[in-house]
């Protein structure tokens, strides 16, 4: 471990913009969590670069961190975000692990739902993503134990869920998070099970109630029931109003269509078999069996009786949404589009223009190349025709230089001349990228910081160390240096956001 920072002004908790975290650079705020806290970061010294989601645990040492690096780096699926670092940053409180994600741009799921009027195939598709995402889990030996609405994510330009947070996650070996009877978790989406098993063992505060995969599938009903009713289904703690629906040969949960009569039997039936009282009538605790039984009910409902599940109004009430909040939701949905669209057209262009250097030295080489040998040539044949009776010594001299040239598949020797030309093609071969005449779209604009930023043709830039053309990726060569642009976010300060 390194020498710690004397940071004490510095909450993990709201790390300024522009704070460096290991190898990354805080560009954003994502969010506050339970246990950790949520940026937007950038590689350190590639401030255009796509970002990635760093959390970072707001206690030091916190043991749930190795519980979802591990389960992320096991778990592959194309519905959980993937792992790409860990790390501790050192801090004079002490040492707080972190971990680096795909960043997803999106919105936890009950808040998506809030400001939108899905149809029944939306929220089937949904569940049957997040229920992959627990195939994929359970296929790597772990369990989530932790399904709910606000550890889903819904990403914006495409509506794909993402199941996230799995530091309460478990795995076979994993050391154990708490001393309590019951793993961590939320009390409203535990299992009628757990609940019998604290009750039933509370006085052996030794033994840990074992979690299943039948666990998860519960708390993904449990999360569907609200996706669709806007309400959780009634309490699964015995000491509880309502909880006796859940006791053994108990008749469980309301169907959802009782709140919402727009539910249709399709989806009314995998709500109601994930939710079942008895452990094993939730698809035996087989993902898979419920993933593709969300996917079957998709299908069986036709585009002609897919309704949207909402009512419209402007009550603040169950299963009313408000026209005025969807409009506002699709019109930044859109915005989320052409943000993507504009930021992949940018990266096209950035490789198109690290490739055409490449593509001029060729050509530049290729020249050198044949023009060298086109002037020996001419030249041997003038000194042959000038001077016959030296022309074998003349021949004689050049191939004693030793250097050659690719001529098809031929090799002849040529003077130092052509070597000459050669090595100046050479260092043609590698073209820099000039400074634009105009700062670039979000880099930031004067007043830049004295410290070490460098106003140039109206932008901000740092100056890349003693680096010169051509310069490395993301630089720009400048009166014989390379230059680095300043990210404009880097002078925003970042906002309070509640606890998701």
């Amino acid at each position: 471990m390194g020498k710690r920072e004397s940071l004490p002004e510095v909450d993990p908790r709201c790390l300024p913009v522009g704070t460096r975290v290991g190898p990354w650079r805080v560009v954003g705020f994502g969010g506050l969590g339970a246990y950790g806290t949520l940026y937007r970061v950038v590689p350190e010294g590639h401030p255009h670069a796509d970002p990635f989601a760093l959390k970072l645990a707001v206690h030091p040492g916190d043991k749930r961190f190795e519980h979802e690096a591990w389960l992320l780096s096991h778990i592959h699926s194309p519905y959980v975000p993937q792992l790409h670092d860990q790390g501790s940053w050192e801090h004079t409180s002490g040492t707080y692990p972190y971990l680096v994600m795909d960043w997803i741009d999106g919105e936890p799921l009950y808040q998506w739902a809030a400001r939108r009027n899905p149809s029944q195939r939306q929220v089937l598709e949904l569940v049957a993503q997040v229920a992959r995402a627990l195939v994929a889990t359970h296929a790597a030996g772990g369990l989530h134990r932790d399904v709910k609405g606000s550890n889903v994510l819904v990403r914006r330009t495409d509506g794909q869920a993402f199941l996230t947070d799995f530091g309460a996650g478990d795995y076979r070996g994993a050391a154990t998070l708490t001393s309590k009877l019951l793993p961590p978790g939320t009390p409203a989406y535990r299992s009628p099970e757990a609940w019998a098993f604290l009750n039933a063992f509370r006085r052996h505060p030794t033994v840990h109630y074992p979690a299943s995969t039948c666990d998860d599938l519960f708390a993904l009903g449990v999360m569907a029931y609200r996706l669709v009713t806007d309400e959780h289904p009634p309490p699964t703690h015995p000491e509880e109003p309502g909880s006796q629906v859940w006791r053994e040969g108990g008749s469980g949960p309301r169907p959802p269509s009782t709140l919402n009569p727009r539910i249709g039997p399709e989806l009314d039936a995998l709500i109601l078999r994930l939710l079942a009282v008895a452990p094993a009538e939730r698809f035996q605790g087989v993902a898979q069996e419920a993933a593709a039984a969300a996917e079957q009910a998709r299908e069986a409902v036709s585009p002609e009786t897919d309704s949207l599940l909402f009512c419209w109004g402007y009550e603040h009430r169950p299963c009313w949404r408000s026209p005025e909040a969807v409009r506002l939701s699709a019109e930044r949905e859109a915005a989320a589009r052409e943000e993507l669209k504009r930021r992949e057209a940018r990266g096209r262009a950035r490789v198109a223009r690290a490739s055409e250097p490449v593509q001029r030295s060729s050509f530049t080489r290729a020249w050198s190349v044949g023009g060298a040998v086109a002037v020996l040539a001419l030249l041997l044949v003038l000194l042959v025709a000038g001077v016959p009776q030296h022309g074998h010594e003349v021949l004689g001299s050049v191939a004693a230089e030793g250097a050659s040239v690719a001529v098809a598949d031929s090799p002849l020797r040529a003077s130092s001349g052509a070597r000459t030309l050669r090595s100046w093609a050479a260092r043609a071969s590698a073209v820099a990228q000039p400074l634009p005449e105009e700062p670039l779209p979000d880099q930031r604009r004067p007043p830049c910081d004295k410290n070490g930023q460098t106003e140039i043709r109206g932008g901000c830039w740092y100056r890349a160390g003693t680096a010169k053309p051509p310069c490395a990726e993301d630089a720009y060569a400048w009166q014989g240096a390379c230059y680095v642009p300043v990210s404009a976010s880097r002078r925003k300060q970042p906002t309070a956001a509640p606890p998701q």
